[in-house]
């Protein structure tokens, strides 16, 4: 597993101060075929080596979940503008799913974050302060990944 640099920890601002923007598609976006998913997951922080299962993510030691919930995603694309960032909107059963994991981490307080894996590796690990309701998220990623590799993922998923 590979961990991620703190810049991700950006997400956690992104994902919860821009839910249910998006653009609409235009010139600068690449959309999907459709279909992909996102598997989300709650995770609690812990202190590094306290545990063979504790994990540095996003710069944080995070106790890796055994489960992930599959969010089904309608559509991605690559944000528009000079941003590294991808738009999501997810499908139906999707937002459900995003909904009911958004609310358990942010009734878990500060020590839950939001683990977000894309085509098997995780991409983020965000602070939630309240639970998501729409169908929309943007995610920020770090200079060293690549938003059009995160919408093929999606497209994988």
């Amino acid at each position: 597993m590979t961990s991620r640099t703190p810049l991700l920890a950006v997400i956690a601002l992104v994902v919860v101060a821009l839910s249910g923007c998006s653009a609409p598609v235009g010139a600068a976006e690449t959309p999907t075929d459709g279909g992909g998913a996102i598997e989300l997951a709650a995770a609690e922080t812990c202190t590094d080596g306290s545990d063979p299962e504790c994990l540095v993510i996003d710069g944080e030691s995070l106790l890796l979940p055994s489960a992930f919930e599959r969010a089904g995603v309608e559509d991605a694309v690559v944000a528009a503008g000079d941003q590294n960032a991808v738009d999501v909107t997810f499908d139906a059963d999707g937002t459900l799913v995003l909904q009911a994991v958004t609310e358990q981490v942010a009734d878990a307080g500060d020590t839950a974050r939001l683990v977000i894996r894309i085509d098997g590796e995780v991409v983020a690990a965000v602070v939630v302060m309240e639970a998501l309701t729409d169908d929309e998220v943007q995610i920020a990623l770090s200079p060293e990944d690549s938003a059009q590799d995160i919408v093929d993922g999606l497209r994988a998923g």
